[in-house]
């Protein structure tokens, strides 16, 4: 038996076995998309570590998921999985052209890929930044595009949380164009046009209803600051803190998070924002006030520091290797980890080319020289504060920049 067609055999078991669980675990409802005469790219927008199989249940034809490399250094998990569905490796934090050739290579064979453009799953409820290049990889493979919708996913589970809700899921295609379409078309206007499609707000979606939707599930608030790691009320960075439901800081701040995804004050104050993606916004726009006035200081101190962290080498799409365990600490000028083996590891921020983060606490940047490395943490750590932090302190655009 070759390859794919042993693919296309464990996608007809896989979409038999798993989508009645999928409707029920998410309640889950979606229209079947019938396969298009000719390949075609699917660019869903990113919403759960389900996406993959919510998509894959919506569409008959088999298809080819471009994939965070993290899912190629689980040991022997990910040699079956290669064995069954075999992904296509794409590395965060970096640009690669072998990915782009991988995806090239199943089109012209006649097979669809599915791509998340923005690469992440939203930490704010509203959909993030497509990567820049998605409209210039579209129309140089000459395959037809798919568009496809999801609502109601970040209340169901937000990438912050470890436990996931129950609400109301739905998924639908918004777009169909075709190669001949996307020929008329310029970049900025199929841009456009994707950023549309894909574009989610759980607040907008919540408050267009006249009954908005509870999403229950336990410990509603907890690793919110994983997300939320600026308070507004004391500006301090990394003292948020969550419990169960609730969300505080040591200066006086107390909120319950909803099964609505708003907050309540528990004091008698109003809450300072009632809608994380407000929060977010405040967030991002007054970490790059704060981040100019430290680097305008002389004193050689850190912006912010966590302990307990682990420092990882790792080859691209393959494996990693720990070097230490200790503490992270973010100076205006450099990433420096102190292990607790007596080793300093200094990553000067003009030598770290990006960084990026993957789930909500592991950091992953590269360096100018091509290294790779990971930032770990057991306990909940924002991975992004020092994803913001480096992004304002080197001059370089974030994601969140786009909207708010």
């Amino acid at each position: 038996m070759n390859a794919r067609r042993r693919h296309e055999i464990v996608w007809k078991i896989l979409q038999f076995t798993l989508t009645p669980y999928i409707k029920w675990k998410f309640n889950y409802q979606f229209d079947k998309v019938k396969p298009l005469e000719y390949p075609t790219i699917i660019l869903p927008n990113h919403l759960t570590n389900w996406d993959p199989l919510l998509v894959g249940t919506a569409f008959s034809k088999m298809m080819y998921y471009v994939a965070s490399d993290h899912l190629f250094r689980l040991g022997w998990i990910s040699k079956i999985i290669e064995y069954l569905v075999d992904p296509i490796p794409r590395m965060k934090s970096t640009r690669d052209r072998k990915t782009v050739v991988a995806m090239l290579r199943r089109l012209r064979e006649g097979n669809n890929i599915c791509i998340f453009p923005e690469g992440n799953m939203s930490f704010s409820g509203e959909t993030g930044q497509l990567h820049e290049t998605t409209a210039k990889l579209v129309k140089y493979t000459g395959a037809a595009l798919i568009t496809y919708r999801m609502e109601g996913g970040y209340l169901t589970q937000p990438r912050w949380s470890k436990y996931p809700r129950r609400g109301v899921m739905t998924g639908r295609v918004v777009n169909i164009y075709t190669p001949e379409e996307i020929k008329t078309l310029s970049e900025e206007e199929l841009m456009k046009r994707i950023e549309r499609d894909l574009y989610t707000n759980a607040y907008e979606e919540q408050e267009r209803l006249k009954s908005p939707i509870a999403f229950h599930g336990k410990k509603l608030a907890e690793s919110l600051e994983t997300a939320l790691y600026l308070c507004p009320s004391c500006n301090q960075i990394g003292t948020l803190v969550s419990k169960d439901n609730i969300f505080c800081c040591p200066c006086g701040l107390q909120l319950r998070f909803t099964p609505y995804g708003y907050f309540e004050s528990l004091t008698r104050d109003k809450p300072p924002f009632t809608r994380i993606l407000d929060w977010f916004r405040w967030q991002h726009k007054r970490t790059r006030e704060l981040a100019e006035q430290y680097r305008n200081k002389k004193e050689d101190y850190p912006i912010t520091s966590d302990e307990n962290q682990t420092l990882w080498r790792i080859q691209k799409a393959r494996n990693n290797s720990l070097l230490s365990k200790g503490t992270l600490k973010l100076f205006r000028n450099r990433l420096c980890f102190q292990g607790s083996n007596g080793f300093v590891f200094n990553f000067p921020l003009n030598q770290v080319s990006d960084l990026a983060i993957h789930g909500s606490r592991t950091i992953i940047f590269s360096t100018t020289d091509q290294e790779y490395y990971e930032l770990k943490s057991k306990a909940p750590r924002s991975g992004l504060k020092y994803y913001e932090l480096f992004k304002a302190l080197t001059d370089k655009p974030s994601i969140y920049e786009r909207k708010g």
